[in-house]
């Protein structure tokens, strides 16, 4: 039974899987690892089977269903299912230091119910980032926090670590946002739920083999989906009991 599983989504990151597992591993050796593959056709998932062969701690979920909001949603269930007290959601293309692992996991050793790995805290070593996603994000973030009343400075990053007793308290399916919006909507139902969220500053750099899976819009679809929130009454703050 794990204590902490890390859940990694994939499609079509064969160019920097094995490295981004071995990273991971090594970083945070007593955790379990699952990667959950939406059927990547460059070979992925193979790939994947055979790091789990040499790897007991290493596993694989196969999906012939593709999206990233049901890769990570999928990833917290089986995680909950084995047992894990903390799920670690996380990028297979290795802009995340996964060096930073250790104290996100310290901090969520405390009781806190969502760690977020901050590419925007003071600390924190953003580079490679272009100019247009440097600023999309930060202005996109900032609006975010001003629309849904959170102080949270870095709504979109990938890098998180949960606590499966507040995600047990959230409807996932309820969620239908993809994205970006997915991990905003996230920390909204936790800051729901009455969680606690804390913020540690981390290491970014830009993925430099493969491709980005976010493009424009994606960015305005997220600036929309918050638009809808925030005009609806939603607030990151907690719901007072019924």
């Amino acid at each position: 039974m794990p204590d902490v599983m890390i859940v990694l989504p994939t499609y079509n990151e064969v160019e920097v899987l094995e490295r981004t597992v071995g990273r991971l591993r090594q970083s945070v050796p007593h955790a379990e690892l699952v990667i959950v593959d939406d059927g990547s056709p460059d070979g992925t998932g193979d790939l994947a089977d055979r790091l789990a062969k040499r790897d007991a701690g290493t596993l694989v979920v196969h999906r012939t269903e593709r999206g990233y909001r049901s890769a990570v949603i999928e990833g917290m269930r089986f995680a909950i299912s084995r047992g894990a007290t903390r799920v670690v959601i996380t990028d297979a293309d290795g802009s995340y230091d996964a060096d930073d692992l250790p104290e996100l996991l310290a901090v969520s050793a405390d009781g806190v119910d969502l760690v977020i790995g901050s590419r925007f805290v003071e600390g924190s070593d953003v580079r490679n980032m272009g100019l247009r996603r440097r600023l999309s994000s930060r202005l996109g973030n900032a609006y975010a926090r001003g629309m849904l009343q959170t102080g949270v400075r870095d709504l979109t990053s990938s890098l998180r670590v949960y606590r499966t007793r507040v995600l047990e308290q959230i409807d996932l399916d309820a969620i239908q946002v993809d994205a970006y919006a997915f991990h905003i909507a996230m920390a909204v139902r936790v800051a729901q739920a009455g969680g606690t969220i804390a913020e540690v500053p981390i290491r970014f750099i830009e993925r430099a083999v493969g491709s980005s899976k976010m493009h424009l819009s994606e960015d305005l679809g997220t600036l929309g989906a918050v638009t809808k929130w925030a005009l609806s009454g939603v607030r990151a703050l907690p719901k007072p009991p019924r």
